[in-house]
């Protein structure tokens, strides 16, 4: 009889930096469409209520006709994916049900943003606002 055995395999992504600031987490819908979104995708919640990856680009037509003007989506940081989720490739499925981390400390390299000329960096500022941090972490090996 066998005591003790290996089922899976623990690998650390060190995305959570610390657990000095208090680690919420809570419910979105992500907009469907986007493909694989990867544990530490930095969200953006839309005007729409639905969940974007930071750096994405969404295009909204309000009008009619010759008065239809058509204008980038606002959006603001809302949290990084806890886990991994696919939002699979039609856009005109409903949102797909996701968490992300509201709050707390994060490694800077592990937060992944989309986008030509894009990084983290870019949305630091309005992360701080909304109670995420980045900090630098060395990574062991």
């Amino acid at each position: 009889m066998q005591m003790f055995k290996q089922v899976g395999k623990f690998a650390p992504d060190s995305l959570i930096a610390s657990n000095e600031f208090p680690i919420l987490k809570e419910g979105i819908g992500l907009k469907a469409g986007q493909g694989i979104l990867k544990r530490g995708s930095l969200i953006m919640k839309g005007a729409d209520k639905a969940g974007y990856i930071a750096g994405s680009v969404v295009k909204v037509k309000t009008g009619e006709g010759e008065d239809a003007v058509v204008s980038d989506l606002e959006m603001k940081v809302y949290g990084i994916l806890t886990d991994e989720f696919d939002t699979g490739t039609d856009n005109a499925s409903d949102n797909i049900p996701a968490t992300v981390y509201l709050t707390g400390q994060f490694n800077r390299e592990a937060v992944i943003v989309t986008g030509e000329n894009l990084s983290v960096d870019n949305y630091e500022d309005d992360m701080k606002g909304v109670g995420m941090y980045l900090l630098s972490v060395q990574n062991y090996e």
